[in-house]
């Protein structure tokens, strides 16, 4: 028997095992409420909020393109970065995809990569997520190529697009929307839990915005 051998026999023995039986089944986070979908909207445009992101509700898909004008304007967004989804071109008016149109919106390259260097001059990204989660204020993306995962991280602000119809109370509820979703073995990729703007205390317990992801959040909420 060598050192190395040696060493991990060590460690081996040294380690007491847990028996199966002792590990019970987890209880429920908590008790479903079953709340209205107004009700979750709140709750959910509170939570976000807490967090330093803003929540936009609005009634119509026209609505919603109105206050993503407007933040573009107020924040001078001149142009975008999106990515594949069955929403993109209901939210997007045409001119976005045609002629001088397609300088203002980067869908990325072939086969679903991306440029960084491209992705990393645009000044907002557009997601449009899979659920919302009402409790915690939290979107939960499916990113599915490089693409949409780094739409989600780059760029100084994230947008998210969303139907009130996507809310769920908690992430239990959620999760089982996502397991639907990934039984199907055309599913490919990863869910990204996005709650508020990126944050970090890392460096003497300040809290800074912006370090590793997007330094705002905007949820644009559409009543269906």
């Amino acid at each position: 028997m060598n050192s190395r051998d040696f060493i991990l026999q060590k460690i081996r023995n040294a380690m007491v095992p847990v028996p199966v039986e002792s590990v019970g089944e987890l209880p429920p986070l908590q008790e479903s409420e079953n709340p209205s979908v107004e009700t979750m909207g709140k709750t959910f445009s509170d939570a976000l909020e807490a967090l330093t992101g803003k929540c936009l509700r609005v009634s119509s898909l026209a609505e919603a393109w109105a206050a993503f004008e407007k933040l573009a304007k107020e924040n001078h967004w001149d142009h975008f970065s999106s990515s594949e989804s069955p929403l993109l071109e209901k939210f997007f008016p045409r001119e976005y995809f045609h002629g001088n149109g397609r300088k203002k919106l980067y869908l990325g390259e072939k086969e679903g990569e991306t440029i960084k260097e491209k992705l990393a001059q645009i000044p907002v990204s557009v997601n449009f997520p899979q659920f919302l989660i009402a409790e915690t204020g939290t979107c939960v993306m499916l990113n599915q190529t490089a693409h949409q995962r780094l739409n989600c991280y780059l760029t100084p602000a994230c947008v998210m697009v969303a139907f009130a119809s996507q809310l769920r109370e908690n992430l239990q509820s959620a999760w089982e929307g996502v397991a639907e979703q990934t039984a199907d073995p055309a599913t490919r990729g990863e869910y990204v839990l996005v709650t508020g703007p990126s944050r970090t205390a890392d460096i003497e317990r300040v809290s800074v915005l912006g370090v590793h992801g997007p330094k705002q959040l905007f949820v644009i909420l559409i009543q269906d």
